[in-house]
């Protein structure tokens, strides 16, 4: 009764979307751009150890890359043009070389799987999921490294595990009752990231203005790295009845 699969697969687009840098206007636009691609892996197995219990694993390696060359803007980003040039903290321009990581895709994603037939109608699951690290918006040439100062944070979110657990049960053929509960530990977690101007010191205090003039004559800005929450512990239940003949 065991199944399995795996997969290989590779996906080149053409004309995808990507905000740009301008440097004449000052800002950028979304444009069409050259090439993209998403490759890896799949593999996915289903294995009954009894009857009544069935365990599984699906696993995903994804190396999602951009083929193109491109410039866009990276004012957050310590590796910018302007922050090169010596003037951290101001907006500058990053370039986007073949092979850099797409960001807000993770590499690895795993999932465990477990499902009980108990027996009188009552049944229980469990999974866990797994997912890695990605790269943060506004870093997309991964070379952005905090400095404590100018720039704060990783350019990146980190990876997270959360498990799952379910249980029903059927009393009848009509009826269903149901409770759910995901993320039973409450892990913190973040989903995705992304680099941006902060305008709050390390006690949330606001600050307009936390550096001096520059040789520019510009003031710097602090940069940060901005998370996306993952879901908190979520707990529901309810009830299903079947129509029917």
């Amino acid at each position: 009764g065991m199944s399995w699969n795996v997969g290989i697969f590779r996906a080149d687009n053409r004309d995808d979307i990507l905000f740009v840098a301008d440097d004449q206007a000052g800002f950028g636009y979304f444009r069409n751009f050259g090439k993209t691609r998403r490759q890896g892996l799949e593999a996915g197995l289903s294995l009954p150890l009894t009857r009544d219990l069935t365990v599984g694993a699906n696993y995903t390696y994804l190396q999602a890359t951009y083929r193109s060359a491109e410039v866009v803007d990276g004012s957050s980003n310590s590796s910018n043009s302007e922050a090169e040039e010596g003037n951290p903290g101001t907006e500058g321009t990053i370039e986007i070389r073949p092979g850099d990581r797409i960001p807000l895709i993770p590499r690895h994603m795993l999932k465990l799987f477990a499902d009980w037939r108990v027996g009188s109608g009552w049944s229980l699951g469990a999974d866990v999921t797994a997912v890695g690290g990605s790269i943060a918006r506004g870093n997309e040439n991964g070379r952005h490294q905090a400095d404590g100062t100018y720039y704060l944070g990783s350019g990146r979110s980190g990876g997270y595990a959360v498990l799952n657990l379910s249980a029903d049960y059927e009393p009848t053929a009509a009826w269903r009752f149901f409770v759910q509960v995901n993320n039973v530990f409450d892990r913190k977690y973040s989903t995705a990231a992304q680099l941006g101007a902060t305008g709050f010191d390390a006690n949330g205090n606001f600050q307009a203005r936390p550096f001096p003039r520059n040789a520019e004559g510009e003031y710097p800005l602090q940069h940060s790295t901005f998370y996306a929450p993952g879901a908190p512990r979520t707990v529901w239940a309810g009830v299903r009845y079947r129509f029917g003949s």
